[in-house]
């Protein structure tokens, strides 16, 4: 009896370890199931040289540190502003607040919007002149700009008989409140305000007088190229307060208002705004963004570079240089493994 009862046990467990044996052969064959692809963030791009930048640092850092793909979408300012609140794009770097003030705070109270915090401190947005002219002249506020001799230097050459301020372009805010701070200051009596076709021509068609030595009125922003590598006077204007903003900003958005007063722009924090989505959809990467604040002056050393180095629109060119140049600034917007996988992807970029 005792026999067969070990014959009956052994022949049980060949069979139990037989069919432990097949399944794992089967098992070893099957491949774990592959991590569902990360979303695509999109970032909006308004085609001004410092969002080129920020995006193309923010997308060489997400894509190589967090394993998302990213797309810039190119826009105009009042489109972006309905894309951000609807979620049709994630993240727009570079938002200044006081352009757009009811749409900022309509969509932020309504939670359709999310702001991150500063990307970097306020910086100066001036009505410019070169240097040497101001001195040459004794040109030193908005009021000196309309006397006639000074009228004739900077002369719109389709129409003579004023001169011409350089604008921003079509689509962009400011190209709209410039056009309200004329109105305020007087200055529409005196100038035409020229809207150049894009970004490119709009700085050409200020660079373009300064390296031949001609006179040029316009505004610019920084931080830019523009602005730091030419010797530029910043015309003197009244300070901003807000009841004089309340007259641009009625001007800015009503073309048949006519603003009373005008005054020189704020300089409130330029910061990153979200869609409430997506603090779900990459939670991770909201955290990089609300830790990523650049400087002024490092924006505009890296734009002075891109420019002496003609780099021809590559703009992940002039991102890596930045990363490679201010790593003790972007390394504490990352946790360390982040930091290692972009720090690997930086040695072997060119």
């Amino acid at each position: 009896m005792r026999t067969r009862n070990w014959q009956r046990l052994a022949v049980l467990l060949v069979a139990v370890v037989g069919a432990a044996f097949i399944a794992a052969a089967c098992g070893s064959g099957e491949k774990a199931a592959p991590e569902a692809p990360k979303p695509t963030i999109k970032l909006v791009d308004l085609q001004s040289e410092q969002m080129w930048i920020e995006n193309a640092v923010a997308k060489i850092i997400i894509e190589n540190g967090y394993g998302y793909p990213v797309e810039s979408v190119v826009m105009t300012t009042p489109v972006s502003q309905v894309a951000l609140a609807r979620g049709d794009v994630d993240v727009m770097m570079d938002t200044w607040p006081q352009y757009y003030l009811e749409w900022y705070t309509t969509e932020t109270a309504a939670g359709n919007v999310v702001d991150l915090g500063m990307i970097y401190e306020g910086p100066p947005q001036p009505f410019i002149i070169p240097r040497v002219v101001a001195e040459r002249y004794n040109i030193k506020t908005i009021e000196d700009m309309k006397r006639p001799e000074v009228v004739a230097l900077f002369k719109d050459l389709e129409d003579p008989t004023k001169g011409a301020f350089i604008n921003c372009i079509i689509g962009w805010q400011c190209a709209e409140i410039n056009r309200a701070k004329l109105e305020g200051y007087g200055l529409d009596k005196y100038y035409n305000a020229v809207s150049p076709g894009s970004s490119g021509a709009m700085m050409a068609a200020l660079a373009g007088p300064m390296k031949t030595g001609k006179p040029v009125f316009g505004y610019y922003w920084s931080p830019t190229s523009l602005l730091g590598s030419y010797d530029w006077y910043y015309l003197e204007e009244p300070p901003w307060t807000e009841q004089c903003w309340a007259e641009v900003s009625k001007g800015q958005f009503d073309r048949t208002y006519r603003p009373k007063q005008a005054c020189a722009y704020s300089a409130e924090p330029i910061t990153t705004t979200v869609h409430k989505s997506f603090l779900q959809k990459a939670p991770d990467v909201v955290e990089l963004f609300r830790k990523m604040v650049m400087t002024v002056d490092s924006l505009n050393e890296v734009l002075a570079w891109a420019e002496q180095n003609d780099i021809q629109g590559n703009w992940e060119k002039a991102a890596v240089y930045y990363l490679k140049t201010y790593e003790e600034q972007w390394k504490t917007w990352v946790p360390d493994d982040v930091y290692q996988k972009v720090k690997a992807a930086l040695a072997k970029a060119e």
